[in-house]
């Protein structure tokens, strides 16, 4: 799947030592060679993360 820069889109976030993750809403801000580059908001808390693209579905 490919992502352009302004995409909203859902990163699945693992919960550390877990194999469950929630959704947490995001923009693509940029990419790196193996990553996408988001601004997420998680628990209230806006930041800058870099996420497997495997783990971000766009959404319409």
């Amino acid at each position: 799947m490919e992502f352009q820069v302004g995409d909203k889109v859902v990163w699945m976030k693992r919960i550390p030592g877990g194999d469950y993750v929630y959704p947490v809403a995001g923009k693509v801000l940029g990419f790196t060679e193996k990553r996408v580059k988001i601004e997420a908001d998680d628990d209230g808390d806006i930041g800058i993360r870099y996420v497997q693209r495997e783990n971000l579905q766009k959404l319409d």
